[in-house]
């Protein structure tokens, strides 16, 4: 599980929302991030997670198998940084996990905790089925969870992607745009 992130500003390609793949030379996607659970109320993204979702897959291409993770700008509601990693279906050792979370957050997270938090962190998982959260979704989040909790990042929301809509994983949001292309 190789994260791939890329801190460039520059706009996403056209058709880089749902399942398009973005690369330049060197592998890597560009993105941006938004708020996740945890966050105190932010302008913007925060209150509504449909914009949320929309704004992280207009910088990071949704995939199947894909974990996304952002950074948000709690002052402004804005998508400042992203990446994602490679997730597979099957059960994963947690240590993995954390670990590929790690790798994902590390270059994306201000390089110093602020009190009060600046910045929080939104996850998107990206898998074929039913809009259902499984364990091993809640793998993810818990790894997430403690990843971002040892940078002192709040976590303002987490959802699920699969082909048939999307979800929430702390609130009742739900919808069937976007979703990942059907096989």
């Amino acid at each position: 599980m190789i994260p791939i992130t890329d801190h460039d500003p520059a706009a996403p390609a056209p058709g880089a929302a749902r399942g398009a793949t973005r690369s330049t030379a060197s592998g890597t996607t560009s993105g941006t991030t938004s708020d996740g659970p945890g966050a105190p109320p932010t302008p913007g993204a925060a209150r509504d997670p449909a914009t949320l979702l929309r704004r992280l897959g207009r910088h990071v291409p949704f995939g199947t198998d894909r974990v996304l993770v952002g950074v948000v700008r709690l002052s402004r509601g804005y998508v400042e940084r992203a990446g994602w990693c490679a997730a597979t279906t099957a059960p994963v050792p947690a240590a993995d996990l954390h670990a590929a979370v790690m790798a994902c957050l590390a270059p994306l997270a201000p390089p110093r905790p602020a009190i009060p938090p600046t910045h929080a962190v939104a996850m998107v998982r990206c898998r074929r089925g039913r809009v259902v959260w499984l364990p091993t979704d809640d793998a993810w989040v818990s790894a997430l969870v403690a990843e971002a909790g040892r940078r002192r990042l709040p976590v303002v929301e987490t959802f699920l992607l699969t082909e048939h809509g999307w979800r929430c994983r702390t609130g009742t949001a739900a919808g069937s745009v976007p979703a990942l292309d059907r096989p």
